[in-house]
């Protein structure tokens, strides 16, 4: 009987236990739920994290390139164009509608030529081809002159003893 600790000597010990300074029972009666470490912790507001459409809100109506202008716009010159769509054209179970209706310009495949159709008459196809086939393209040589990485201007020179005025 004299071993067994007594009874007030129990809740001492207890006492030292519960309210240790790193226990979860210290941080409910200290700091409530949210803080401490234990707890359920409530977030609140924002947007529920299964629907994410609104993170591209801006990018949904906007041109998704599939290859770079510069490839695009040598791909429409007159000639090549042919040669691109037969090799892009060759049966693809993999692609839409079998990888036979190709839109060059937009690098994109539709799944029928009603498609292919529909989309050579919507607003950003036609602004695309206008884009590619009109202005100059902006191709890796200008960006490396850009850059400085370009060939070398020394300017006017002299030719053949000829001094440039």
């Amino acid at each position: 009987l004299g071993d067994a600790p007594s009874s007030r000597s129990l809740v001492r010990l207890h006492a030292r236990v519960a309210f240790h300074p790193g226990s979860r029972a210290a941080s409910h009666t200290r700091m409530g739920k949210k803080g401490g470490r234990g707890g359920r912790k409530v977030g609140g507001g924002g947007r529920r994290h299964a629907n994410k459409d609104h993170r591209q809100s801006g990018l949904k109506h906007t041109v998704n390139k599939g290859r770079w202008d510069d490839i695009c716009a040598r791909q429409l010159a007159p000639g090549v164009a042919e040669k691109v769509l037969a090799e892009k054209t060759v049966p693809d179970p993999d692609l839409p509608g079998l990888g036979q209706y190709f839109c060059i310009a937009c690098s994109k495949y539709c799944i029928s030529a009603q498609a292919l159709a529909d989309h050579q008459r919507t607003p950003k196809h036609r602004r695309r081809t206008k884009t590619l086939t009109t202005e100059k393209i902006y191709d890796h040589a200008e960006a490396n002159a850009g850059a400085g990485r370009g060939s070398i201007d020394n300017g006017l020179q002299e030719r053949e003893g000829m001094a440039v005025e």
